[in-house]
C-alpha cells in the first residue's frame, strides 16, 4: 500500500512538475519574442521532444533536437513567407525544403532541456542561414506575392443532367453565379487572388459569335480577359454526373503574356450524405481546392516575370530518335515560349542533346511554360539528376517519328 501511495505521489509530482516545465519555456519564449532585443529575424525558439526508449537518454535527446530543428525552420518558413504564400507554395515548401531543413541551420543553442517520465524535452534557439534559404526557395520556383492581389476572371461551363450553362452565352443578361462560379470565388479569394465579380455589370461592347461559343479558342479567352482587364483568366468545364462523379478541367491563361501557364484536371466520385442527398458544393470545394493548390505557384510565378532576370537554364533532351525531333523542338521553344530569349546546343550524344536557353525566369517556370503549353511538338516527361540537371525524355509512341 505504500508503495502504491509513493507511486502515485512520484506521478502527480512529475505532472506537475512536467507542466511547470512547459510554462517556463512559454514564459521563456514569449519574453524572448517581445523582447525587442532578445531575437534578430533570422533567429527562432522551437520546442522538440521524444521518447526515451530502453533507457538510452543520449538517443531521445539527439532526436528531441533534431524535431526542434525541423519546427525551428517551420516557424521561420511561416513568419516570413505569411499564411497566403506558405498556403500557395506548401507542397513545393514540404516537398523541397523542410525535408533538408539541417542545410538550412547556421547554429542552435540548448536553451533549456528536461525530462519527465519518459518524456524528453529541449529549448532550442536556432539561427537560420538566410542565404541558403533564399536560394533553396528560388531553385524551388517560390515567389513571394507582392503588390495588389491578381485579378481573375472566370470563364467555366457547368454541365449537370445534361443541362449546359455558361455565362458567357448571353453577356448581356445578368445571371447569378452557379455552384461552380460561386466556389471559384471562394477559394481563389481565400489565396489572396482577387476574383472579378462578372455579376455586378459587362462592359459593352459588341460580343462576336465566337466570344459566345461554348468552346472558346485561346485569342477569345484572352478577349474576355482584356474586356474585365483581368491578369488571369481561368476558363474550363465542370461535369456533374450522379454516377460517374464530378469533374473539372480548368486552364490558367496569363493575359498579358497571351499564353496559358498552367492547366490541371481532377474527378472525384460523389458520395451520399446522411440524408441520401448529394453533397455537391462541399466536392465542388474540395476539387477546387485540390486544382488551385497545384495551379497557384505557376500562376504566380508568371505574374512576377517582368520583374525577374533572364537565366540560362541547362536541359537535356533523351529518346530523340532523329535530329529532325530536336529541330522541331528548338522551334517550338523560339517562336511559342514566351520569356525564351534564345536556344543554343552545347552537346551532342548518340540519343540525346543537351541545349542552353536563356530563359526570362527561373526552371521551373520554363518548365511551367513548356510541359503545359498546347502547342507542344511531341509528350515529354520529366525528370531530374542528383546533380540538379533537368532531363526532357521524348516518349517513347513519339521517338519513332
Amino acid at each position: 500500500m505504500n508503495r502504491k501511495r509513493e507511486s502515485i505521489t512520484t506521478i502527480k509530482g512529475g505532472k506537475s512538475l512536467f507542466v511547470f516545465f512547459l510554462l517556463w519555456c512559454f514564459f521563456i519564449v514569449t519574453t524572448l519574442s517581445f523582447a525587442g532585443t532578445g531575437e534578430k529575424p533570422n533567429e527562432v525558439l522551437a520546442i522538440g521532444s521524444s521518447v526515451v526508449v530502453g533507457g538510452n537518454l543520449a538517443l531521445a535527446k539527439e532526436r528531441a533536437i533534431s524535431q526542434a530543428l525541423k519546427k525551428g525552420v517551420e516557424n521561420y518558413l511561416l513568419r516570413r513567407l505569411g499564411s497566403l504564400d506558405t498556403l500557395n507554395n506548401f507542397q513545393r515548401l514540404a516537398q523541397e525544403i523542410i525535408p533538408r531543413a539541417k542545410e538550412e541551420i547556421e547554429n542552435f543553442n540548448i536553451l533549456a532541456e528536461y525530462q519527465i517520465i519518459d518524456q524528453y524535452k529541449v529549448l532550442v534557439r536556432l539561427k537560420i542561414n538566410e542565404k541558403v534559404i533564399d536560394d533553396k526557395l528560388r531553385e524551388a520556383g517560390i515567389i513571394l506575392t507582392e503588390g495588389p492581389p491578381i485579378k481573375v476572371l472566370f470563364l467555366v461551363s457547368e454541365t449537370k443532367g445534361g443541362a449546359v450553362t455558361y455565362w458567357w452565352k448571353d453577356p448581356g443578361s445578368p445571371s447569378a453565379l452557379g455552384p461552380t462560379e460561386l466556389v471559384l470565388h471562394n477559394v481563389f479569394q481565400r489565396r489572396g487572388f482577387s476574383p472579378i465579380n462578372r455579376t455586378l455589370g459587362v462592359p459593352e461592347t459588341q460580343f462576336s459569335d465566337d466570344m459566345r461559343s461554348f468552346n472558346l479558342n485561346d485569342n477569345d479567352i484572352l478577349r474576355w480577359g482584356k474586356l474585365f482587364t483581368a491578369s488571369v483568366v481561368i476558363y474550363g468545364q465542370t461535369g456533374i454526373n450522379e454516377e460517374e462523379g464530378v469533374s473539372i478541367n480548368l486552364k490558367a491563361f496569363d493575359v498579358k503574356q497571351g499564353i496559358m501557364v498552367s492547366q490541371e484536371l481532377q474527378v472525384e466520385l460523389i458520395e451520399k450524405g446522411p440524408d441520401g442527398n448529394e453533397d455537391i458544393i462541399t466536392l465542388l470545394e474540395k476539387i477546387v481546392s485540390g486544382l488551385v493548390d497545384r495551379m497557384a505557384p505557376a500562376i504566380f510565378r508568371m505574374a512576377a516575370v517582368d520583374h525577374e532576370k533572364a537565366q540560362h537554364i541547362e536541359i537535356t533532351l533523351i529518346g530523340l530518335n532523329n535530329y529532325r525531333q530536336f529541330r522541331i523542338f528548338r522551334d517550338f521553344l523560339k517562336r511559342d515560349v514566351a520569356g525564351v530569349k534564345s536556344v543554343k546546343q552545347i552537346r551532342v550524344r548518340r540519343n540525346s542533346i543537351s541545349i542552353a536557353v536563356e530563359f526570362q525566369g527561373d526552371k521551373y517556370r520554363f518548365l511551367d511554360c513548356v510541359l503545359n503549353h498546347e502547342n507542344i511538338p511531341f509528350p515529354l516527361s520529366l525528370s531530374e539528376t542528383e546533380e540538379g540537371k533537368i532531363l526532357l525524355k521524348v516518349e517513347s509512341d513519339m521517338s519513332q517519328d
